[in-house]
């Protein structure tokens, strides 16, 4: 059957994404309603339900939700999700047994439609789902228990219903595709996965399902598949053309398998094992079931009934931390089981007789105590002593199961107990359990014991299957960094696999080995990250991995391997190894450039095959892994020092854009980074609090001080991603995501700069390193062909190397001047609202000598700067109206170019670099309604130049010069009254003697000015939501009223400005600004704080932004302001406010302190 369609998959994805938002809506008010979260059940309960009441209490604890013992109540968050998952799913199964005529009335032995189950269901008086399920629960009792509290518990009538709408609303051919069920799963995480990685949260066993969940493409697995089992069937049977095609198996001339011949394995498939150990929703099992059904049928002449059953039970295993992808393997193998066409070419459909699949999962939680398994023995058992022995060892070895999973060495647990009962005594004793219904020995209720007793078998079984070997171990590994992992994961890779620790993906390639059959008989094929390959942290597993493993075969996917994966971030390889020490020929294929998953399909089945000897590889550098044969050249680093950048651990606290500051070149440094393109003097934006070292960055624990032998000294900084941009360094400090190269021989400058900013050395570091990010020793370790790049400096720099020069405005060496600018109009704008950049200001600051000369011929431009920063559109307050002002500037600056056509041309020129659709008629024009927007893109959305206006087209505006309206010392508020009630209130009266004398348009104006004076008293004041919030400072620091500090930067500042509302004709989310700087927002900022006081730093002691209630005073001293909690989260929000009370009563209470 043929994969799901994109098109389709987009809908299905669409479809459970919502349904989840609606049946955790309807379960969390399902569970209310029977006060599953409450101290004690409610008056008007029935006693049915309260007996269901406390098996949902007992199933969520189960799952891990607490229960307060002082106060009695019990959360209920697992439950929920449980609740809505099973039911959503329940529908959704018996859909797929509908479509593909699999649902079975029990009584008739015949399939039914859902619309005849409907039928029956209503002369049964139930629901659909509910019959549907019972009739399921008989073809497959391991997903269907009718005995399950949470599919007992109904959700609201408005809720299932419209559930049953989202799985009607589905084409049929999403149940009928191959590889539909795997992706149901990972859209049913899709936004708690997003939700985890967007809260920088340490993963651990809460997190792990959701975050590491990732569907394997088909064309992944048929390859991995094709190249081992396919090669398998070639070699054995090389005169019997093989039963399934195989598209994907790769040949040599010789017309043997590109991967071997995979000598260890079986000749008989009925011996031959395969395990997934991360298995999912049994995407690798079931293409392996395909196979294997019909080679089995052909090589041992067995029937399709035969073939299947053999297969399920003598071939595929599959293990999983994730309770819920488990019922969706076993689904789906059981479907793949009754689709399977038997020898008169129909279905085979369901038989009772047919083994149940062996996939197990290894993450269930122990919510019970060792003592309470140990209690499900009567006392007077036989073997009670043996039984409870066993039980407490395998209590002991899966209590870390929902984090470590297929991880487990369940003898690795502690010394084996030599009296304890064996793995078959324990399995005979718990299906006793479940069949006898009662609490034995336990104290607990049948209920409970049933759950615990389930737990043991399930856990059993994942044992069984974690201490078998097997032939090929084949799987998707979860990809997870060690930084993101939570300390125990991080202490269990530590402790076991030490080389591979940095990844769990390349913890699980170990783990992959252990679980595969040793000396030669042993397979492992895995999709995994690639950038173990060559980063410096994995080459001690390069090393034993290399000279342990014979290496098969490995593919290089690239980006965009992933339909549903960044795969920027993650580029996957496909490899075989074999088992044994080897030293052959080992074979791949680089699909990397190819750009779509089409294409890269396509180069697997047709793309050269490139051949290595595995040998060569443990000559290369630090035993890095390439399809490319391994050489020793000349390298950068032999004649360039390549230095890390500065890791703040809290960007919006030290760095700043230089344009956001008064002064510049004290505290604040310059701090270096990259543009997009390569420039000899770019990435020159950004300004970093250092505090002559001596200041809070300098003393953090989450910063990462680096790079201090290149300070000061002339290099090359490059950008460690993307296009790899580069730039030279006059000595300034960098950032985190650059790399700076310092010559060894200075005279060498010139060459380095030449071949950094080449596409070459953008090459020769992708042949090596296809991080999305490259690291720094990895920027130093490309060929260098010294010789070869001195002579190009000599052609492109004859003269010598160029001074500090840049025409672009957000370069802190510009010069300042209109007329030498990328962006004449900004420029101009800027200069008449009496902004200066640093150039003209830093005697101190390197400039070539045209950048000096221009700073020089600034005199007369200068003399026409407003002194207080407040220019308004309209001629008030005795001033020129802000256009009349430009065009005197240009003129003065432009001197006998001025012209209408000049003008004209100024306004194209802005147009083209702000993608307008076209240009504005004139200057007027384009102040009142372009500029700001224009001066938000151009000012990479931290404007300092602010367009201020009540929101009518022929009304109040105003552009205020931000350095001037947050001065410090009360100079800035003195600057806002004085727009306020001077310049406002200047208009205002106009307005009111226009009013007075019946001009058109006089009342709205007057009504939208007196609107804007509104807002801007409120802001003086400072009333949430009119503060200004700064999270690194505390609350008796916090601003009262409009008395802003400069360097706390835009972002913060802006914010009453954006939060003020206009009656008509604001912009959305700009209040009462001309537009809306695109990407400010006071969301959460990445990063944990260190410890800080409850009273001084109330908003991290457990805000919540998703509680309105604790939006204003949190924490704060005074009569009802929320208070803050008990245990400190370290979450960096900013969208708090503070009333003036509350910072009047912080700062009483820090006055008594001192």
């Amino acid at each position: 059957m043929p994969a799901l369609a994109s098109d389709l998959r987009k809908t299905l994805e669409a479809t459970v994404v919502k349904a989840r938002e609606k049946a955790e809506g309807g379960a969390r008010d399902a569970l209310t309603a029977l006060a599953v979260d409450a101290s004690e059940p409610f008056a008007s309960m029935s006693e049915e339900e309260r007996k269901l009441r406390n098996r949902l209490r007992a199933r969520g604890r189960q799952l891990g939700d607490q229960r307060d013992p002082q106060k009695g109540t019990q959360g209920i968050e697992r439950l929920v999700r449980e609740m809505a998952y099973e039911h959503w799913h329940r529908m959704l199964f018996a859909r797929f047994l509908a479509e593909n005529q699999l649902l079975i009335e029990p009584t008739s032995g015949v399939a039914i439609s859902l619309d005849e189950c409907e039928e029956l269901a209503t002369e049964e008086g139930t629901d659909l789902w509910g019959l549907a399920a019972q009739y399921a629960q008989s073809m497959l009792p391991q997903i269907f228990r009718l005995d399950d509290p949470v599919l007992e518990a109904r959700l609201p009538l408005e809720i299932r219903q419209q559930l049953q709408a989202l799985v009607a609303g589905l084409a049929e051919e999403v149940f009928t595709a191959n590889d539909s069920l795997g992706w149901v799963y990972q859209f049913w995480q899709a936004l708690e996965k997003d939700r985890v990685n967007q809260s920088e949260t340490k993963i651990g066993a809460d997190e792990l399902p959701a975050v590491t969940q990732l569907f394997t493409e088909p064309y992944m697995v048929d390859f991995l598949l094709h190249n081992s089992l396919g090669a398998w069937w070639v070699t054995r049977h090389p005169d019997k053309p093989c039963p399934v095609e195989l598209a994907y198996l790769r040949m040599l001339e010789d017309g043997t398998p590109a991967a071997g011949h995979f000598e260890g394995w079986p000749n008989s498939l009925k011996d031959f094992t395969l395990l997934d150990p991360c298995c999912g929703s049994g995407h690798f099992l079931v293409a392996a079931f395909l196979l294997l059904v019909p080679m089995r049928m052909a090589s041992e002449g067995l029937s399709a009934n035969d073939a299947v059953d053999a297969v399920l039970a003598e071939n595929l295993h599959g293990l999983e931390l994730d309770a819920r992808c488990v019922e969706i393997a076993v689904f789906a193998l059981a479907l793949a089981a009754w689709r399977f066409p038997g020898e008169n070419g129909k279905p085979l459909g369901v038989r009772k007789a047919m083994p149940i699949p062996q996939v197990a999962c290894c993450g269930l939680k122990l919510s019970a105590t060792t003592e309470q398994w140990q209690a499900l023995v009567p006392p007077d058992a036989a073997d009670g002593d043996r039984l409870r022995a066993g039980l407490a060892q395998m209590h002991q070895a899966f209590s870390q199961a929902p984090l470590l999973g297929s991880l487990l060495h369940p003898s690795r647990a502690g010394e084996a107990n030599l009296l304890a009962a064996s793995g078959g005594e324990l399995e005979e004793f718990l299906h006793r359990a479940l069949s006898e219904k009662r609490p034995m020995g336990s104290s607990c209720d049948a209920d409970q014991v049933a759950e615990m007793a389930l737990t043991a078998q399930g856990l059993l079984d994942a044992a069984g299957l974690l201490e078998s070997r097997y032939h090929l171990v084949i799987t998707n590994v979860p990809y997870l960094a060690r930084g993101k992992q939570q300390g125990p994961l991080r202490e269990y890779s530590e402790t076991h696999y030490k080389d591979a620790k940095g990844d769990l993906a390349n913890v699980f390639l170990e783990r992959c080995l252990e679980l595969s059959e040793k000396q030669g008989r042993g397979v492992v094929q895995i999709v995994m990250p690639q950038n173990w390959l060559f980063l410096s942290s994995y080459q001690k597993q390069r090393e034993a991995l290399l000279r342990g493993l014979r290496w098969n075969f490995m593919v290089k996917l690239g980006p965009g391997a992933f339909e549903t994966l960044n795969s920027k971030v993650v580029q996957a390889i496909l490899l075989t190894n074999t088992n044994v020490k080897s030293s052959g020929l080992f074979r791949g294929i680089d699909a990397s450039e190819a750009r779509t998953i089409l294409a890269k399909s396509t180069c697997l089945r047709e793309g050269s095959l490139v051949e290595l000897e595995q040998s060569a590889l443990l000559s290369s550098p630090h035993f890095r892994i390439s399809l490319e044969a391994p050489r020793r050249e000349a390298l950068l680093e032999d004649f360039a020092i390549p230095y890390q950048g500065i890791t703040t651990g809290d960007n919006p606290r030290f760095i700043r854009m230089f344009w956001e500051l008064c002064s510049w070149g004290e505290e604040w440094i310059g701090f270096q980074s990259t543009s997009d393109l390569s420039s000899e003097f770019g990435g020159r934006e950004q300004v970093l609090l250092w505090e002559n070292g001596s200041g809070l960055l300098a003393r953090s624990d989450a910063a990462r001080i680096q790079g201090q032998p290149a300070w000061g000294l002339d290099g090359v900084t490059v950008r460690q991603m993307g296009g790899f941009a580069a730039t030279l360094n006059k000595g300034s400090l960098w950032d985190m995501n650059s790399t700076t190269f310092v010559p060894r021989n200075a005279a060498h400058l010139s060459a380095v700069w030449c071949f950094c900013s080449s596409s070459l050395f953008k090459d020769n570091i992708r042949k090596i390193d296809q991080s999305f990010k490259v690291t720094t020793a990895t920027m130093g370790r490309v060929p260098f062909d010294l010789p070869h790049w001195e002579a190009v400096a000599r052609t492109r720099y004859h003269s010598g190397m160029p001074n500090p020069y840049s025409r672009e405005p957000t370069q802190w060496i510009f010069h300042g001047h209109p007329f030498d600018s990328d962006s004449p109009l900004q420029v101009a704008v800027a200069r008449l609202c009496g902004y200066e950049w640093p150039a003209e200001k830093n005697d101190g600051l390197e400039l070539s000598n045209e950048a000096k000369s221009w700073v020089l011929g600034l005199g007369d431009v200068a003399d026409l700067s407003d002194n207080n920063g407040i220019v308004c559109l309209p001629s008030v307050h005795g001033e020129p109206a802000a256009h009349d002002r430009l065009v005197k500037l240009l003129a003065l600056i432009f001197s006998n170019e001025w012209s209408s056509a000049k003008e004209r041309e100024l306004l194209l020129a802005a147009a083209v670099t702000s993608n307008a659709r076209k240009p504005d008629p004139d200057l007027k024009t384009w102040l009142r309604n372009s500029f700001f927007n224009e001066h938000c893109k151009q000012f990479l959305n931290r404007p300092f130049i602010w367009q201020v206006w009540d929101g009518n087209p022929t009304g109040f505006s105003a552009l205020v010069n931000a350095h001037k309206i947050a001065a410090p010392n009360g100079k800035g508020r003195k600057t806002l009254e004085l727009l306020t009630f001077t310049y406002l209130g200047d208009w205002i009266n106009r307005q009111k003697l226009d009013q007075s004398e019946g001009v058109s348009g006089a009342d709205d104006r007057l009504a939208s000015a007196l609107d804007l004076q509104g807002q801007l008293q409120k802001i003086l004041e400072g009333e949430p939501p009119y503060d200004v919030f700064v999270r690194w400072k505390p609350l008796h620091l916090q601003a009262i009223g409009w008395d802003p500090d400069i360097n706390d930067g835009v972002r913060l500042n802006i914010r009453p400005f954006l939060s003020a509302e206009l009656r008509k004709g604001g912009k959305p989310g700009a209040g009462i600004l001309r537009a809306k700087p695109g990407t400010i927002k006071w969301a959460k900022d990445r990063g944990k704080e260190p410890m800080r006081s409850k009273e001084d730093f109330p908003w991290f002691w457990g805000w919540n932004e998703n509680s309105p209630a604790m939006a204003t005073d949190f924490g704060a001293p005074v009569p009802g302001a929320p208070p803050a909690g008990d245990s400190f989260d370290g979450n960096r929000w900013n969208d708090l406010h503070y009333s003036r009370a509350a910072k009047e009563a912080a700062r009483a209470r820090q006055a008594e302190i001192a």
